[in-house]
């Protein structure tokens, strides 16, 4: 009971902290981004599946509260019943102690803790069921061991939690790689039952939206995704593999890494887990680090790709840790070492991003403040007053109030969308490319759309300079440079933002002659 009462105090520790975090910083790209996913719920997004969507619109009543705190409260539930998951799975691999450092080691990872358990992101429903189905499917697995049967209702429930791991992320996919893996190694006696079809029948019904959606769109998901992971050229990117290899590393908790790495080397001479079930976790979680390391090697990647096979893998390491502790009362060392890394990363990223005087970017003014990660998490609030201040001096300022922002890219227009446009209850409107603008292409027709003729407004940050002539001249017949703002940070500038008034919509771009539902 000692573990399970520790587990409580983990888990409300943690998710006070990740609320810290939360109301501490503002959104970042693809949070935003998400954002607008559920501003439109659709069966799938250009994307990503819809989980994300569904999980935003749960946590903000209906978009009712939709400041930063309740598009995030989604991750932070989910963080917390990701760490009871984890906890789970260690007691039923092993016992709680190993439960209890599986917990940690969750809670220290800066991708289940930060990037998936405080931000908003697909990953964040996505790791809940994607160990919600390793959890069945490590039950299922001692039940094959133990020549019993697997229940039908077991069979189903987790097809349905496969499915559903899908609809937050395709790659809730390797779950049934990794669990086919194994029964074709320990336990293909099991092809000849139907369970096994009925449930991958069921797991494909169930994300089967997905596919009716890209039917209905020109496949435009499998086009995005297929020109981002296929190997178009046979040729070594090094620079790509090695920014993979440490930023996956990095996501993951450098210490975590290097205790999973030690738990698979040392298993052949400690065997602190039952084999099988140390087999099974390898399939669930190689594959996925495999494939993107791969797919590294010859194009860019996100290294958060890989993040739920490093957590599968960190059972391995827990039930490690505890063999080797298993004479030892004292909390382990490395688990030390973990928390006061997070813990670090946590401290000094708050810092850089609230603090940090001026911009870690260009200083190149056309171009000020490009390649500061933190601005994308900072000053949209205050760049917001300063736009207000401005149009309530102006004498054609209901004029202005009724015009529509438009953007060409999908960043930084999601956080125009958020930051701007919502506040002052106007919208955003994509002008240019499908593949430039995302989900803003279905937001356009879903919403009230931008008319030939029709005057607009387009905000432009300098860490994102676009040329405002060159990208609209087709577009508008008139282009006015109308006022400069700066933004500061401890003083010191950090970007500037660029308004210009653009006149008689031409609604000749990509996104407006698509057939798109």
């Amino acid at each position: 009971m000692k573990y399970r009462k520790k587990l409580v105090h983990l888990i409300i520790i943690a998710s006070c902290i990740r609320l810290f975090i939360a109301g501490a910083i503002g959104l970042g790209n693809d949070e935003v981004y998400y954002y607008t996913y559920a501003l439109h719920l659709q069966w799938n997004y250009f994307d990503h599946p819809p989980g994300v969507a569904l999980l935003i619109r749960l946590t903000t009543l209906n978009l009712l509260l939709s400041n930063e705190l309740f598009i995030r409260l989604g991750s932070i539930i989910c963080a917390a019943v990701g760490t009871w998951l984890s906890f789970k799975t260690g007691v039923l691999i092993k016992n709680e102690r190993t439960g209890w450092y599986a917990a940690i080691l969750y809670n220290t990872s800066i991708y289940t803790s930060i990037i998936a358990g405080s931000f908003i992101l697909p990953d964040s429903p996505q790791v809940v069921f994607w160990l919600a189905a390793m959890f069945l499917m490590i039950q299922m697995a001692g039940l094959l061991n133990d020549n019993k049967q697997i229940a039908l209702r077991q069979w189903l429930l987790f097809a349905l939690l496969n499915g559903v791991c899908i609809l937050c992320k395709v790659h809730g996919i390797f779950l049934w790689f990794g669990f086919i893996l194994y029964l074709l190694f320990y336990k293909r006696r099991v092809f000849l039952q139907p369970q096994l079809y009925i449930a991958g029948l069921i797991t494909v019904a169930v994300f089967s939206p997905i596919i009716w959606w890209n039917i209905n769109n020109h496949f435009v998901t499998w086009t995005f995704h297929s020109n981002r992971v296929a190997i178009h050229h046979v040729q070594v990117n090094f620079s790509s593999f090695i920014q993979a290899f440490f930023g996956q590393v990095f996501y993951n908790n450098p210490v975590n890494v290097v205790l999973a790495g030690a738990a698979i080397y040392f298993y052949r001479s400690k065997k602190f887990l039952q084999q099988r079930t140390y087999m099974l976790l390898l399939f669930v979680g190689l594959p996925i680090i495999i494939a993107v390391s791969i797919i590294s090697v010859f194009d860019s990647v996100l290294p958060h790709w890989s993040g739920p096979g490093f957590l599968s893998l960190s059972f391995i390491a827990a039930a490690y840790l505890d063999s080797v502790n298993i004479n030892s009362i004292k909390f382990p060392v490395v688990l030390k070492t973990c928390i006061a890394l997070i813990g670090i990363t946590i401290i000094s990223g708050l810092a850089l991003i609230n603090f940090y005087p001026g911009t870690i970017g260009s200083k190149e003014e056309a171009k000020y403040g490009s390649g500061d990660f933190t601005l994308d998490m900072y000053g949209w609030k205050d760049f917001q007053q300063q736009y207000n201040t401005w149009l309530q001096q102006q004498d054609e300022s209901a004029y202005y109030k009724k015009l529509k922002i438009v953007c060409d890219k999908w960043f930084p227009a999601a956080h125009i969308e958020y930051y701007v446009a919502r506040p002052m209850h106007t919208t955003v409107i994509g002008v240019g490319n499908l593949h430039d603008l995302h989900n803003f292409a279905w937001l356009n027709k879903a919403g009230n759309d931008l008319k030939k003729g029709d005057d607009a407004l387009c905000i432009v940050p300098s860490n994102y300079s676009t040329d405002v002539d060159d990208v609209y001249q087709h577009e508008f017949s008139s282009i006015t440079k109308l006022h400069r703002f700066t933004a500061l940070r401890s003083g010191k500038p950090t970007r500037f933002f660029t308004l210009y008034l653009l006149k008689n919509y031409q609604a000749t771009d990509e996104v407006h002659t698509l057939s798109i539902q």
